[in-house]
């Protein structure tokens, strides 16, 4: 086999543990700004995986449409354990519908910066990829739950080979809401990547803390 110059794919699999801590303010004219912390943990959530910031502001274009648009921070942990600093900018659309009291929503988000997919695995460069993410959720009367549950995809743009599809997100979960301005939330997530080599599957845990200033 040494003899065909293929490239093989091998699956991979993790569990991984995310914590984040949020912001979110309000304006009187439209604009909610929001900031962001995440720590992220990998390899069966005993190694530290990266550590983002990320600042977003979001404005009412009109009653079912937002645009919105930020910057992420990131401080990568690469294979080779080592630490680098990347950025990534992001700009969104984000439409709303409500449909016997469950809430619709559709999000495409075109995201410029790191990219930890690219296929010849160089970490320092840059992509642009569009992400498409259908999210339904649901308040349980009479109680301070919400549920929710959302499907994301990853698509490459630009002139490089093999741009396809390069990962879905599958993603579950519910938020409690302490009061009136804050709340926990907890979600399970089960990532794919495909068309990229050593393709990873992941299953993740991730905890939540939004307080609204």
């Amino acid at each position: 086999m040494w003899l065909i110059p293929l490239g093989l794919l091998g699956q991979q699999k993790d569990f991984q543990t995310w914590w984040e801590f949020s912001l979110d303010k309000g304006l009187n004219n439209g604009i909610d700004l929001s900031g962001e912390i995440e720590q992220r943990f990998r390899n069966n959530s005993l190694n530290y995986d990266r550590s983002l910031v990320t600042v977003s502001a979001e404005y009412d274009l009109m009653e079912y449409l937002n645009v919105a648009a930020g910057m992420r921070a990131l401080l990568t942990n690469s294979r080779e354990q080592m630490l680098n600093a990347r950025y990534r900018l992001q700009a969104d659309a984000m439409s709303r519908v409500s449909l016997l009291g469950v809430d619709i929503s559709f999000r495409t988000r075109l995201q410029y910066g790191f990219d930890d997919l690219i296929l010849n695995e160089d970490y320092s460069q840059n992509s642009l990829n569009n992400r498409n993410r259908l999210k339904v959720a649901y308040h349980i009367f009479g109680t301070r739950l919400d549920c929710f549950a959302s499907v994301e995809s990853w698509h490459q743009i630009g002139d490089r080979p093999n741009q396809h599809m390069k990962k879905v997100r599958y993603s579950a979960g519910t938020r409690f809401m302490v009061n009136f301005r804050s709340s926990l939330s907890v979600r399970y997530i089960m990532e794919d990547e495909i068309h990229v080599r050593n393709p990873m599957q992941s299953y993740i845990l991730v905890f939540g803390y939004e307080y609204d200033l």
